[in-house]
């Protein structure tokens, strides 16, 4: 499994699609922090709600990052769907988790406001949820459960878009309230957990759709 991570990644990093989504990241991150972004949890908030977005557009890419002869090899080598589609979602997550890692360190350095560690960690804490359910919906749509990519963009995209109006009634919405409220919340714990179980059923969809 270790060996067929590090082939994916490679390859992924090898085709360099995944610089548009890092570069949008990178981007609105330097626009959201270039000046005062306010108190600290709240300040995490708007990082949080671009990472959900752009981690389900990493997960496409690395999804799609073989075409479909390649990808067919790839599944026979690897002995079967189950272990490329676990794979492709482990280098997923990595990759989130990195841009997780980014998102909560970034205002620490650069917003004037002071962070104590367990400010920080419920940043990151929360990043990592939103990266989470990024992926997880990225995945969900992917191939093979769609082996068209113009199918793939318009379903990601439109549950994107709709979940950020849902507000608390979503996942999301549950971290994005506790960060903007400036307040721990058990709520963030709830959307982790839904986060992983997105991730997992995104693999399980995936098999049982070849």
């Amino acid at each position: 499994m270790i060996s067929l991570v590090r082939y994916l990644a490679a390859d992924v990093f090898r085709g360099q699609r995944f610089l548009a989504p890092l570069l949008v990241f990178l981007g609105v991150m330097g626009m959201l922090f270039s000046s005062d972004a306010g108190q600290p949890l709240e300040a995490y908030s708007g990082s949080a709600a671009l990472l959900y977005p752009v981690t389900a557009w990493m997960a496409v890419v690395v999804a799609t990052s073989e075409d479909v002869v390649r990808r067919e090899i790839t599944v026979v080598s690897a002995g079967g769907w189950s272990r490329v589609l676990t794979a492709a979602a482990l280098v997923a997550v990595a990759i989130a988790l990195a841009m997780a890692l980014v998102a909560a360190v970034w205002p620490v350095v650069t917003n004037p406001h002071p962070y104590t560690a367990g400010q920080f960690f419920v940043g990151l804490g929360a990043h990592t949820v939103c990266a989470l359910l990024g992926v997880g919906v990225g995945l969900m749509f992917a191939r093979p459960v769609f082996d068209s990519i113009g199918r793939t963009v318009l379903a990601v995209f439109s549950v994107v878009v709709l979940t950020y109006p849902l507000g608390r009634a979503t996942p999301l919405g549950w971290v994005l309230d506790a960060l903007g409220h400036n307040q721990v919340s058990l709520s963030v714990l709830w959307a982790g957990v839904v986060g992983v179980a997105l991730v997992a059923a995104a693999v399980v969809v995936g098999v049982r759709r070849t």
